[in-house]
């Protein structure tokens, strides 16, 4: 989840090569026609017709009538405030630097996302996907993907708090209603991309699905180097956010503008990552968004990176190029997302050693 911040540090360069020019530091609310309200529930043709100008005009948009249950959400909130709860030397048993694959505990100041400013000012539990925890795998394909899970950079084994057991058992619950949610969505990108509505399918049988809980401690001031989470665009494909009560997510409009995305009872947000603007040869518009908690309050949120399976091929779909031709060369996408993971957590020297064993 990072951005390279170019020339006066008010441009943004994300790693799909769009860039986005800060020209108004106010915040401002949004209205419907710039962060759109999407029903999942409408006749087909209007929803299509709706997620085409979401992605393609704005790349964030609101889902309602998503099948989550409230209730899974609330079980995961729970079970992370009480793991953040926790003495940092428990926090620190699951620190993400043990993991090969980021994996486990951030602590406030570990993770530094927009260059120029000061660390984020959050803490952070993250997991990733494994078959057990997929609602559609039978017991011979969980045991089929355990044999192979670490043949890609980024596949392997969760790590769990030991001393806050309810966490992993409301991570299962809740993650496994998103990966549904997900491949709905799947499918209906896929035809807002002009492609067969199973194109992407198969490509997301074992996806590389991270999910996160953040917790952000309020801010004391407006202070414009110190932020939740810095300026950047997320990796994956889509993200799928829930995110909780609290205001303090900010887009950043095609104008230029920061504008505020709060919080909408019964929603989750929803935005394009490079992966897909990339995939899509920025038919699909991956957009800077950052968080700045001023409210006084402590901010919980949980989003989930919705990427293809590790061992995909990212390279322009054949719809989405026309006569300039594809703007980017293929990438594998486990080696993409490592990549961006690696570089906003570990320090240059760590981050070119890591890299040579890709």
């Amino acid at each position: 989840m990072s951005t390279t911040v170019v020339e006066n540090k008010k441009d943004f360069l994300s790693f799909s090569g769009r860039k986005r020019e800060v020209v108004d530091e106010e915040v401002r609310k949004a209205d419907f026609s710039e962060i759109p309200v999407i029903s999942l529930n409408q006749d087909k043709e209007s929803l299509i017709k709706d997620l085409k100008y979401a992605c393609k005009t704005v790349g964030f948009f609101y889902i309602k009538d998503h099948g989550v249950p409230q209730e899974s959400i609330d079980k995961l909130l729970g079970g992370a405030k009480t793991f953040f709860e926790l003495p940092k030397e428990d926090k620190n048993e699951i620190h993400f630097s043990k993991s090969k694959h980021f994996r486990g505990y951030e602590s406030c100041g570990d993770n530094n996302t927009e260059e120029g400013k000061r660390p984020d000012l959050n803490e952070q539990f993250n997991w990733g996907y494994e078959a057990k925890l997929d609602p559609i795998k039978t017991t011979e394909e969980v045991e089929e993907y355990e044999k192979n899970a670490e043949k890609d950079v980024m596949a392997g084994p969760n790590v769990w708090p030991a001393k806050a057991p309810a966490l992993q058992t409301a991570v299962a619950e809740y993650y496994g209603h998103v990966l549904i949610l997900a491949r709905r969505l799947v499918k209906l990108f896929a035809l807002a991309l002009d492609l067969p509505e199973t194109y992407f399918d198969n490509l997301f049988q074992t996806p590389g699905a991270i999910g996160r809980v953040l917790h952000y401690f309020p801010q004391a001031s407006n202070d414009k180097n110190i932020l939740g989470i810095g300026a950047h665009t997320d990796i994956e494909c889509f993200t799928i956010l829930y995110q909780g009560k609290v205001p303090a997510l900010q887009v950043l409009n095609n104008r230029g503008e920061w504008i505020q995305a709060p919080p909408i009872d019964g929603t989750f947000v929803i935005n394009i990552g490079d992966m897909l603007a990339r995939w899509s040869n920025d038919v699909f518009i991956s957009t800077v968004h950052r968080v700045l908690n001023l409210t006084g309050n402590e901010r919980y949120s949980i989003p989930v990176f919705i990427g293809t399976q590790y061992d995909t091929m990212i390279e322009p779909l054949y719809t989405c190029v026309g006569e300039e031709g594809p703007k980017y060369k293929p990438i594998r996408a486990g080696e993409y997302v490592y990549k961006r993971l690696a570089f906003s957590r570990l320090s240059k020297e760590e981050y070119e050693e890591k890299i040579k064993t890709l």
